[in-house]
């Protein structure tokens, strides 16, 4: 076999961008639908908001920020009967965003989220 009859051609892969771990801080504000409070008699005391933390790996921020916002929207839709009701109206957005060690994206997902009055 010659020296560049390689199995793996390395040096023309150098195009690819390198995936990284990301830790973004998910902010979702829930905008309850006034007709779905007097219907189902939601209480007063019902959340206005969430913050969770996710990590992921993906190639950019950008990437990063798709992938994520996807994931926390699909996930409370199918985990909660507000939504299943139409009880309200999910928006997010990212509030910060940065690098994490490349172990925290390997761990355990936490799908918890603190919710806020």
């Amino acid at each position: 076999m010659a020296a560049n009859d390689s199995i793996a051609d390395v040096p023309s892969l150098t195009y690819l961008a390198v995936m990284k771990c990301y830790r973004l801080l998910v902010h979702g504000v829930l905008d309850w639908l006034p007709e779905a409070v007097e219907k189902w008699e939601v209480p007063e005391s019902r959340p206005s908001g969430f913050y969770c933390t996710r990590h992921t790996f993906a190639r950019s921020a950008d990437d990063a920020t798709e992938k994520v916002l996807a994931d926390v929207r699909s996930y409370y839709e199918d985990t909660t009967d507000w939504f299943a009701h139409d009880l309200l109206e999910l928006r997010l957005e990212i509030d910060e965003i940065g690098f994490a060690p490349f172990y925290q994206g390997l761990l355990k997902p936490n799908l918890g989220a603190t919710f806020y009055p």
